[in-house]
């Protein structure tokens, strides 16, 4: 199977920062990344400023795939910080995740309902509509990434407004992760109109015992070392959109522990791993 390029995820280092996610990536051949406007914002802080990182990102030869991403703002979106390993994550609307995607080139804004109230999907794709509308003269795409136990729960949630939003910039992300947690497979993918995945991450997965609790953002595995038939999942997204690349996000516990860079080491190794296995 051919694979196209393979980017990394802030969430599989998140440990670094905006200029170490930048290095890790390009020492380790990872040609493209996501980031959040809160490590863009901290560089910022830090006296690193916009012309500042694109030259890092342009001197390394990485390209930043996705800002992720708008988590405030929307109707029945919460505005409280995410905890997570400690500390807390900021929330950022679509102005100010479209400004961070003009910063520094990226193509797409990811949007979630994550830790939102019910909220009707005609609702939603009102307010991404709008997103979108804002977005497109940069040349900038909202990706819509479904999450159990959101309003966006599932694949047909993302179809349904995508379809009722209507505007040409808006499409789904296609998470391995989420997808077999809300019950879905390829197979939901591959019933997609054409061109409707506009991005796509990459985890592995081993299934819990039953009763086992769900903790967000953890538990996750890299390509080749869970149970996931992610080259199915893979083939189902790239025939929707030859186009796509691909973006490792691995929420885990031994990759947190690590530096960045050797975190992006491991991660490199068990990819040419897949790869080989892939062949």
């Amino acid at each position: 199977m051919r694979l196209p390029p393979i980017g990394l995820c802030w969430g599989t280092i998140n440990q670094a920062n905006l200029i170490e996610t930048i290095e890790a990536a390009a020492r380790h051949g990872f040609p493209t990344i996501s980031v959040t406007p809160g490590i863009y914002h901290d560089a910022l802080v830090a006296g690193v400023d916009a012309a500042a990182i694109r030259r890092r990102l342009s001197d390394a030869g990485v390209r930043v795939r996705v800002v992720e991403g708008i988590s405030t703002g929307f109707p029945g979106q919460s505005a409280a910080p995410i905890a997570y390993r400690g500390r807390l994550l900021q929330r950022y609307d679509a102005a100010a995740c479209i400004a961070v995607a003009e910063a520094v080139g990226s193509p797409f804004v990811a949007a979630t309902h994550y830790q939102g109230d019910p909220t009707p999907l005609a609702t939603i794709a009102e307010a991404v509509g709008e997103a979108c509308r804002r977005a497109a003269p940069g040349g900038i795409g909202i990706t819509l990434e479904f999450i159990p136990g959101s309003a966006i729960p599932d694949v047909a949630a993302g179809r349904a407004i995508v379809e009722l939003c209507g505007e040409a910039n808006c499409t789904i992300m296609v998470d391995t992760w989420h997808l077999v947690r809300s019950g879905g497979s390829a197979a939901d993918v591959r019933a997609l109109p054409a061109g409707m995945v506009g991005t796509f991450q990459l985890a592995d997965r081993i299934a819990p015992a039953p009763g086992t609790a769900y903790v967000p953002m953890s538990g996750r595995h890299l390509p080749g070392e869970g149970e996931l038939p992610l080259a199915e999942m893979v083939a189902a997204a790239l025939a929707n959109n030859p186009d796509l690349t691909l973006e490792l996000e691995v929420f885990s516990e031994e990759l947190a522990a690590m530096t960045p860079d050797a975190a992006a080491a491991r991660t490199a190794a068990a990819v040419a791993a897949w790869r080989e296995n892939l062949r």
